[in-house]
């Protein structure tokens, strides 16, 4: 998620914003679990101090997914150059993006998700993807971007531009993190059907759409 705002990093004078302590990431959670079907007793929050420019890092497994929250300095400017949309007040909307994206990296460690949405993202798009990296943060983003459209509405258009010109930017840079082509509305509401507690369209059914 965070290299290309790494390499638009303008220097060290960045501020460095304020990440969020465990517990609120842990009702960030429990927020996105009362939108999407996710296993959240695997998932664990910890607050680290790691020698990375990414604000947020994402270790997953069959057996649990850990979330970072990165409180080194490099990150907190990572994180300050992300929430430099130009609009006042969407801050909590590019909270609900980044741990939406972070936990779609843990809900494809549970058995058996990532291959039906990779198979049924790519009839989608009718593309194959690099390799899992570019699959899952495509997916990633996808589901950071319907989560916002249905929990802050008001800001999506916001997060939305900013999210695919951080990927249009930075794309030749860093291809596998190139999502881009995929940031439409039509394909965000497909990757918000294959996980949605309430729409119809059911991960298993989703590569014969």
């Amino acid at each position: 998620m965070w290299n290309g705002l790494f390499f638009g990093l303008v220097s060290l004078f960045t501020p460095q914003a304020s990440l969020p302590d465990t517990a609120a990431m842990k009702e960030e959670i429990a927020q996105f679990a009362q939108v999407y079907a996710i296993d959240t007793d695997r998932i664990h929050v910890r607050e680290s101090t790691m020698n990375n420019p990414s604000p947020f890092l994402t270790n997953s497994g069959i057996k649990a997914c850990v979330l970072h929250v990165n409180q080194h300095a490099d990150a907190k400017r990572v994180w300050s150059h992300f929430l430099d949309s130009g609009h006042d007040g969407a801050e909590p909307a590019f909270l609900a993006f980044t741990s939406a994206h972070e936990l779609t990296h843990c809900l494809m460690s549970e058995k058996g998700k990532r291959v039906a949405a990779k198979q049924a993202l790519q009839e989608h798009l009718g593309v194959q993807f690099k390799n899992n990296v570019h699959f899952e943060e495509t997916l990633a983003d996808l589901v950071g971007l319907a989560y916002v459209q249905k929990v802050m509405p008001e800001h999506f258009e916001v997060v939305y531009q900013r999210v695919k010109a951080i990927r249009t930017d930075f794309s030749k840079r860093d291809p596998e993190h190139d999502s881009s082509r995929a940031l439409n509305t039509h394909t965000i509401a497909f990757a918000d059907q294959m996980f949605s507690k309430t729409d119809t369209l059911r991960l298993a059914d989703a590569g014969s759409r």
